[in-house]
């Protein structure tokens, strides 16, 4: 009987199990950024109706939900974040405003490199 030498059974072992544990890693490595980005996204929106809600008139309302949207803005996933719909009746009864945030993947899948996460809150108007 002839005994058979395993010197490369090993590496093949390891680069089999390499290829396909790397690809679920980086796909589960999005999905955390995408979770993430969501709620940064919830939490934007939340942030600029209530500072909206907080003024007087509708111009100094959309002034300050555009300022209350900056601490989103610089983050190095987020590839923008813009106020889609911004709504202060005239009876003051309550601010609503929706965000669209565009986000970068850090491991895009082939034709899938940004998703768009869209939120929207309702606050009630404190100043009458």
């Amino acid at each position: 009987m002839r005994v058979r030498k395993s010197r490369g059974g090993s590496l093949i072992e390891t680069v089999s199990a390499a290829i396909l544990l790397v690809p679920i890693a980086l796909a589960i490595l999005d999905v955390i950024v995408l979770v993430v980005a969501n709620s940064m996204n919830d939490t934007a929106v939340k942030n600029a109706a209530r500072a909206a809600a907080n003024q007087e008139d509708w111009q100094h309302a959309f002034d300050a939900a555009k300022v209350a949207l900056g601490p989103a803005r610089s983050s190095s996933i987020v590839k923008s974040i813009t106020i889609g719909m911004f709504d202060y009746p005239s009876d003051k009864s309550a601010v609503t405003c929706k965000t669209t945030m565009v986000v970068r993947l850090p491991v895009p899948f082939p034709g899938l490199d940004n998703i768009t996460f869209e939120a929207q809150d309702v606050e009630p108007i404190v100043v009458k």
